[in-house]
């Protein structure tokens, strides 16, 4: 069987089809196969979907038809198994407010040589589901579409390209989705250093970590130790000791990417693990910035240091504390700490508000790992000390202050996914 992305080709649709809204359906295998059937069968997130033979013997074809006819539901969706469907795109079709409504088909905007006959994805009405079922199975995917048409007026279409579709019907081609699928975890939000340096780093890691047994959360556990590990020293007077705890920082805050990297990844995404890594975050910053000023006052600098790091750590509290209430607490699923505010009062927020929303998420990098880097070999952190007493506060009054301007908008439902 073949896999991408650390899953079976198999697993990995009936995810996304889940992660989409699906919540039952049948996998139709044109001949016997037994190591897909206890794919299916042995998946305790696949409780929900059945394999269903349509080859001799005779009969199977009906069943089929009665299990469709047994959905209640006004549309269904058609999967090929020789395309991965991204499952944002799924879930547009699927969702209320997706931009298509059945009929519909989805296609490659560029085909490949060869392509096969059955199309990525196609959204049809129920009523019309035994027929376009027939289609497929022909394997005419021309005649599929103008049954949808003749029956219910004109088919949309929609024309996709990489990273949103892929074929995977060899593995030169499942090679080049998993190298998209890495891709696609970028998020163009982020740091210029963030996308250049740690993420090259993290996705080769990932890459390497996607058939091993390594979970998201033990990957969050390993790096939170590290980070607190390189707090640390910071507490002691050796400049090497400072320099190699900002590097075991950066080297923390290099593998944190990775566990939302697999967990998404490997659809591994858990409310215990957004949690996990949001507390593990703040942790660490918590610990390192105190440290500082800690050491900083242990080695004479003057007690106004360690009421610095008191005043960073605080800083961190408070606002790691807003979030949690503003975010996670209102979320009833998967939820990913990616802004300030929740991702519907982000649609609410427009002009002037809006550009705070984006500034508060540019000021929340974690870009000032490198400003420590810097700092320690310089002999500097006590710079960094009142920058980052400063900036907490800053941080946390801000947040207090967008907080109180989404107030007056609208409120939002809770947020969730990954």
């Amino acid at each position: 069987m073949t896999h991408v992305g650390g899953l079976s080709l198999l697993q990995r649709t009936l995810y996304a089809a889940q992660r989409a809204g699906i919540r039952e359906g049948l996998v139709l295998l044109t001949e016997p196969w037994p190591e897909a059937e206890a794919c299916i069968r042995t998946d305790p997130k696949n409780v929900a979907f059945s394999p269903l033979v349509l080859s001799p013997p005779s009969g199977r074809e009906e069943a089929a038809r009665s299990r469709l006819a047994s959905f209640r539901c006004e549309d269904f969706l058609f999967l090929s198994g020789a395309w991965l469907v991204d499952r944002e795109v799924l879930r547009d079709l699927c969702g209320t407010e997706g931009p298509l409504r059945a009929p519909a088909l989805v296609k490659p905007a560029r085909p490949p040589a060869g392509e096969d006959a059955v199309p990525p994805a196609a959204l049809v009405p129920a009523a019309t589901a035994p027929a376009f079922l027939d289609a497929l199975k022909e394997g005419d995917t021309v005649r599929a579409a103008a049954r949808l048409a003749e029956n219910h007026g004109n088919t949309e279409e929609l024309l996709l390209e990489e990273p949103k579709l892929f074929p995977v019907r060899s593995r030169a081609e499942c090679e080049r989705a998993e190298d998209g699928l890495l891709r696609g975890l970028i998020k163009p939000t982020e740091s210029f250093l963030s996308q250049k340096f740690e993420r090259r780093i993290s996705l080769a890691i990932t890459r390497r970590l996607l058939y091993s047994p390594v979970t998201p959360n033990l990957i969050t556990v390993f790096s939170v130790l590290i980070g607190l590990a390189s707090a640390l020293l910071f507490i002691g007077d050796s400049r090497i000791a400072h320099v190699i705890g900002a590097l075991l920082l950066l080297l923390s805050s290099i593998i944190d990417g990775c566990d939302g990297e697999l967990a998404r990844l490997k659809y591994q995404e858990s409310r215990l693990g957004s949690l996990l890594d949001f507390l593990g975050d703040n942790l660490v910053h918590m610990a390192v910035f105190f440290c500082i000023g800690f050491g900083l006052a242990l080695r004479g600098e003057g007690s106004v240091y360690l009421w610095l790091g008191v005043t960073s750590a605080l800083g961190v509290l408070g606002s790691a504390g807003a979030v949690f209430w503003r975010m996670f607490l209102k979320a009833d699923s998967v939820f990913t700490f990616s802004t300030p505010v929740r991702v519907e009062g982000m649609a609410l927020a427009q002009g002037k508000l809006r550009r705070q929303i984006d500034f508060a998420d540019k000021i929340s990098n974690r870009d000032f790992i490198y400003l420590i880097l810097v700092l320690a070999a310089a002999g500097g952190l006590w710079i960094y000390a009142w920058l980052s007493a400063l900036g907490s506060a800053f941080y946390f009054i801000y947040l207090l202050y967008l907080y109180r301007r989404m107030s007056s908008l609208k409120q939002a439902s809770p947020a969730g996914g990954a």
